[in-house]
Order: C-alpha cells, then sequence, then structure tokens
C-alpha cells in the first residue's frame, strides 16, 4: 500500500497495520485456542461446586493461555485476532470464574471485587475511549503486557485458592487490585502515546 504524503506516518501506520490485524478472516490455532477458554468459562460456572472438576478447567484453561502466546511468538508473520481476541477471553473467563465462586460458594465481595480490579479499569478505559471524540479514530494497540500475564495468573491463582477455601486468597486478590491497578496504568499511558506520537524532526 502506498502511502499518502499528506498522512503522518502514525496515521499512515494505523490504517495499515490495523486493518491488517484487527479484519483479517482467517483465525489460526493461538486465535483457536484462545477461543477455548469460552466453553471453559461456561463449564466453569455449574462446576463451580465441585473443586475437583473447577480446578481441571482452570488448569485446562491456564494451558490454553501458555499456549496460545507461545505459538504466536513462534509465528509472528501470522495474521491473526489474537491482539485483542486472546485478552478478550481472558476477561471473559476470568468474570465466569467469579461468577461460579460467588453462585456456589458466596465468598465476600470485598474478596471479588479486587480480583476484577483490571475487568473493571479496563472497562472505565474503554467507555472513555468510546465516549471522547478525540480518542474515537484512534485504533488501540491490544498487545498483551507481562504486567497483564501476570495479573492473569494471580486471578487464577486466587480462584484456585477460593475453590480450596485457603486462607491465602484474600491476599492473593489483594494482589490482583495491585496489579490490575498497574495494568490500567500501562494501558492508558499506551492510549495516550497512542493518541499524541512524537513528532518526527526536520
Amino acid at each position: 500500500m502506498t502511502r499518502d504524503p499528506k498522512s503522518p506516518p502514525h496515521v499512515t501506520g494505523l490504517r495499515a497495520g490495523g486493518n491488517a490485524r484487527y479484519t483479517s478472516s482467517n483465525l489460526n490455532l493461538p486465535d483457536l485456542l484462545s477461543l477455548v477458554r469460552v466453553p471453559l468459562g461456561v463449564a466453569f460456572v455449574p462446576l463451580a461446586g465441585r473443586p475437583t472438576a473447577a480446578l481441571a478447567v482452570l488448569a485446562l484453561a491456564a494451558v490454553s493461555d501458555m499456549l496460545d502466546g507461545w505459538l504466536a511468538r513462534r509465528r509472528p508473520q501470522q495474521v491473526g485476532w489474537g491482539e485483542w481476541l486472546d485478552p478478550l477471553c481472558d476477561k471473559f473467563f476470568i468474570i465466569a470464574v467469579m461468577a461460579g465462586l460467588y453462585l456456589s460458594q458466596h465468598p465476600p465481595l470485598t474478596t471479588l471485587l479486587p480480583i476484577l480490579t483490571r475487568e473493571i479499569a479496563i472497562l472505565v478505559l474503554f467507555l472513555i475511549h468510546r465516549l471522547a471524540p478525540s480518542l474515537r479514530s484512534i485504533r488501540y494497540d491490544y498487545k498483551a503486557h507481562a504486567l497483564g500475564k501476570a495479573a492473569t495468573a494471580a486471578q487464577f491463582l486466587t480462584a484456585a485458592a477460593l475453590l480450596l477455601a485457603h486462607p491465602a486468597a484474600r491476599y492473593l486478590a489483594a494482589l490482583c487490585a495491585l496489579l490490575g491497578l498497574l495494568c490500567a496504568g500501562v494501558y492508558a499511558r499506551r492510549g495516550r502515546a497512542m493518541a499524541h506520537p512524537p513528532r518526527a524532526s526536520g
């Protein structure tokens, strides 16, 4: 694609790269592994009252999360939906897990809500992005961040602790809240950088 000489480099990159990444009709293997977490999340809700079965679902979801990232890194040239599909499936699964735990074990909301700090913060950022006229045209970069992966791991560990009624659950929930806030800060900073890219000198 020929670059429009009147368009700033970052705008052309967003148009070309963004369309290539997010409008592909092909689902590759990492994408399919990410999608596995959707039925696993649905299955977790009725199984949350059976710790052994629920832990098995958690383990399968964790394996799919590790494999999809590993495969995506090994095949970076493949166009897929993974940059936004992977975090979306993560969030669906975690919310389903929290719903299942609440319905089956009724843990206090002071434990459950901190686990969802990242999801709540990202929802607020998403609403700001969609409601602010100056930000709507910016195509956000959904690439995973190390803090996001750490937050997901902490959420999985907290869910396992709740299933086993382990007292560490409340401390792990606090860790989820901390990592969630840090993630929100990283994503907000990334969005700000995309909205106000540095100008080329000369």
